[in-house]
């Protein structure tokens, strides 16, 4: 499942945030991570009660939805790149088998989905979903009759998962949180007062006063329940594999993952592209939102004045399922519009965080034109998207990344810039530089830790 959020609570306390609403902040605050689907489900008193819908967070949820949602634990998931109907694909998976009731909300992906699958139906299973997180469901489920703890069945499940997946897992007692042992995507256990929370990114327990006291490890299995929480070390693989697209675009700016604030990693990708492809300008322009820390650090290296130049229209969102080319372009259009003034007759180097089909790239070059831009320089504060990625990252048809099919110098001349320049790889590396472990660039440079 492409690019998910994932938030949960075993909420110990009566003077915080009831659960749901917990929630319901917690995925409202990463809805960047997920604007196809969100769910919520809560454990009240043993028994589950859930409610997942296509849409926002604040159009599936309403006051009177929450409050009829009330419970001691729960978890929560929004939803991005559906290949299918949301509504069929919207998470958590809730399950009832031999032990009783389960919900499953997945971030990630898996490599050997058709195999697993194929297994599970030969011995009798029957699908509903084309989702990972039911297939890791029922596997869960089966090895539950062996174990005495669900943990342990979990254990058990995670050498047949290969690929990427930061998991959670709710029993009528427990809250569970898994991290695949690559560590390839993110997983921060919270606290505040008596109770503990999961969550994606920091960003949310920001918005919510939560302490983040760390990441769950690669290979680890987090447990909460009313007593506390409790570790399970299954195994970390030898290196780690964190996924380097978290940096450069997936996070919010202010979440802190791996150790690293996410707006700081993004302002030394802008540096260190101001010093590797540097071009005579006037002024630096950011693309909003995800562009602005690396349009500031380059602008900052490079000695140019950073101005907003882009108009973002807030009350838009793209919700094409398949846009045409057309599409594309009105959809791109009504989301941006550009300051005339902050442009015009001037040598502009406008900077975005990456660039994966290109279309958007060319919209940006054509409305700063059309603004009286004199010339217009694209900068990519990422190496180019080459290769397809089966982790929950970008696309997953190569054939659609433009960096697959054409040079810099292809792109720069089928958008109309005078010049298209990329961050490097080791680029990328010296702005990621921190002590642990190391990325997955699969996207970048082919090399699929899995």
């Amino acid at each position: 499942m492409d690019r998910c959020g994932l938030f949960a609570v075993y909420n110990n306390n009566t003077d915080v945030l009831q659960t749901a609403e917990s929630i319901y902040y917690g995925l409202f605050s990463m809805q960047h991570r997920g604007m196809e689907a969100a769910g919520i489900c809560v454990n009240q008193g043993g028994h589950f009660k859930y409610k997942k819908d296509e849409g926002l967070v604040i159009d599936i949820f309403d006051a009177q939805t929450l409050a009829g949602m009330q419970g001691h634990a729960g978890i929560g998931h929004v939803l991005r790149y559906a290949q299918g109907d949301p509504r069929e694909l919207a998470q958590p998976i809730v399950i009832r088998y031999t032990n009783g009731q389960m919900a499953v909300a997945l971030n990630g992906g898996l490599t050997n989905t058709n195999e697993l699958r194929r297994e599970l139906e030969l011995q009798g299973a029957v699908f509903q979903t084309s989702e990972d997180a039911e297939i890791i469901s029922v596997l869960i489920s089966r090895a539950r009759n062996r174990y005495g703890e669900i943990e342990d069945a979990i254990a058990s499940v995670m050498p047949k998962l290969k690929g990427a997946y930061s998991l959670l897992v709710m029993t009528p007692g427990k809250v569970i949180g898994v991290r695949d042992p690559l560590g390839i995507r993110p997983l921060i256990i919270g606290k505040k007062k008596n109770s503990y929370y999961l969550s994606s990114e920091t960003c949310a327990y920001n918005e919510l006063g939560i302490e983040p006291l760390r990441e769950v490890d690669p290979g680890e299995i987090v447990i909460l329940k009313e007593s506390g929480l409790r570790s399970l070390r299954t195994g970390a693989a030898s290196e780690k594999a964190f996924c380097a697209y978290e940096y450069v675009y997936h996070s919010r700016p202010d979440s802190v993952l791996e150790g690293m604030e996410v707006y700081e990693v993004r302002s030394r990708m802008g540096a260190q592209l101001a010093k590797e492809a540097g071009v005579p300008a006037d002024v630096v322009v950011w693309v909003p939102n995800s562009g602005l820390a690396a349009a500031t650090g380059y602008a900052r290296e490079a000695g140019l004045p950073l101005e907003d130049a882009f108009i973002k229209n807030k009350f838009y969102y793209n919700k094409f399922v398949h846009p045409t080319e057309d599409m594309i372009r009105r959809g791109v259009t009504m989301k941006l519009a550009v300051i005339k003034s902050r442009v015009k007759d001037q040598r502009v180097v406008v900077v975005d965080d990456s660039m994966v089909r290109g279309e958007t790239g060319k919209i940006l070059v054509d409305l700063l034109r059309d603004a009286g831009a004199k010339e217009v320089h694209l900068r990519i504060a990422a190496p180019e998207v080459k290769h397809h990625c089966d982790f929950g990252g970008n696309d997953k048809d190569e054939e659609a990344l433009v960096s697959n099919r054409k040079s810099p110098e292809q792109i720069r001349d089928m958008i109309g810039a005078d010049s298209v320049a990329f961050l490097s790889l080791d680029g990328l590396k010296q702005a990621c530089a921190r002590t642990y472990g190391g990325l997955c660039l699969a996207c970048f440079d082919g090399d699929y830790p899995v």
